[in-house]
């Protein structure tokens, strides 16, 4: 009798628990659910709606645990997917595979937990299980197109670009209308950069760059410009940062860019916007100062932290071109600039943060120096043309808009 009347209690708060959430009151209801909980923790039903309040909550490891004793307590499929969902948003690919594994011992054919188990696979870079099981999804929903992005994800990861490019095309042409694309274009214009280069070959830094995200990388003087290494531990002499502006300004001339302004991101990189406003024969304005009709060429340094560079971009709202000298992250990590000197790994100083830190003017001057003291380059005409002819699919190139508008071309 004792057993039975905890028992009782225990759905007693379920139901009250219940009608809580439906008048919103969260908070309530959670308690109500612990509450049943501990008149009888043997309900699964009751382990399960705890953790969705946890889940809530962002109590994610605790959302786990309950899930967890409902599959043990229940067996069902309801607790394995919720378990399976919590273990992949806590990066436990392994034990949420096994869960969704379960739920389809239970129901063999449940598209739900066939596309959660396709995802966890990708996650472990079990491609191409992730693309099977995907597939056999494609062929019931032919018109989905979260089901075809992300099949076009696994063959991008396989590197099979064009078999990407047919499922990104099919997807765009039975978009709706009104529907966002702008995912499915960004990877369709991957799989397109990556068809320009020969299958069998190995892509250095440039190549990557471009291909990945559509960026212009253009080297320093320790390079050709199109043999371009990861720099480790760099310390940039003024030669080097003269080289790379020297590539920036025949690039700029040769493309045509109307440059209206330069602006600096931070003070680091005053210098650096000096000596290119003098060389494009164009004012610097501050960032708060940018007007609405300029074409703005905003300057970084070195680009280091990807959250300050990404809130610098959300109070840009004019037209722009961004250059980082070095970039010192790896671009999946966050937002890159349009074009990058090089890509470093480890320490990166500059020639102006040294010992005796000269002003911006004076670095600047120097430069100039180095710059007016450039040797000629016999490769920057094939720097250019790497670009011109090869690879012009540029993220902010005319190009690359029209296929954002919708002519896949």
């Amino acid at each position: 009798m004792l057993a039975e009347s905890k028992t009782g209690q225990a759905y007693r708060h379920i139901e009250r628990g219940e009608n809580l959430e439906r008048q919103g009151r969260l908070d309530e209801a959670m308690l109500e659910f612990k509450q049943a909980i501990e008149a009888d923790p043997s309900i699964p039903g009751a382990h399960v709606a705890l953790g969705q309040h946890y889940r809530r909550k962002a109590l994610l490891t605790k959302a786990a645990d309950e899930f967890h004793t409902a599959a043990l307590l229940g067996g069902d499929y309801a607790s394995y997917f919720e378990l399976g969902r919590i273990l992949s948003e806590l990066e436990r690919f392994q034990e949420s595979e096994q869960a969704f594994q379960k739920c389809l011992s239970l129901d063999p054919y449940d598209p739900p937990a066939r596309y959660e188990l396709a995802s966890v696979l990708y996650a472990q870079e079990a491609f191409e299980k992730a693309l099977e099981q995907l597939q056999s999804l494609g062929y019931e929903y032919p018109d989905d197109l979260e089901l075809k992005s992300a099949m076009a994800d696994c063959h991008l990861a396989l590197e099979d670009y064009a078999a990407a490019e047919l499922v990104l095309l099919s997807a765009l042409d039975e978009a709706a209308p009104d529907e966002d694309t702008s995912d499915l274009r960004e990877a369709l214009l991957v799989a397109r950069r990556h068809l320009e280069f020969p299958s069998k070959k190995t892509l250095n830094v440039k190549d990557l760059l471009y291909a990945e995200h559509g960026i212009m990388c253009l080297g320093t003087r320790r390079d050709d410009g199109l043999d371009i290494p990861v720099y480790e531990n760099h310390s940039f002499t003024y030669g080097d940062v003269a080289a790379t502006c020297h590539r920036l300004i025949a690039v700029q001339r040769h493309f045509c860019w109307p440059i209206d302004a330069i602006s600096s991101v931070a003070d680091n990189a005053m210098p650096l916007t000096l000596a290119l406003a003098e060389l494009l024969e164009r004012p610097t304005r501050s960032l708060d100062k940018l007007r609405e009709r300029e074409l703005t060429l905003v300057v970084l340094a070195t680009l280091a932290h990807p959250e300050l560079w990404q809130v610098t971009l959300e109070h840009i709202s004019v037209p722009m071109r961004s250059f980082a000298l070095a970039l010192t992250w790896q671009p999946d990590e966050g937002p890159v600039t349009d074009l990058v000197g090089v890509l470093c790994r480890g320490d990166c100083l500059l020639p102006w943060q040294r010992r005796r830190k000269p002003s911006p003017q004076a670095a600047a001057a120097s430069i100039l120096r180095a710059y007016a003291a450039q040797p000629d380059n016999d490769s920057l005409a094939t720097q250019i043309d790497y670009y011109q002819r090869c690879h012009r699919l540029l993220r902010f190139s005319n190009d690359v808009l029209d296929s954002h508008r919708g002519q896949h071309v």
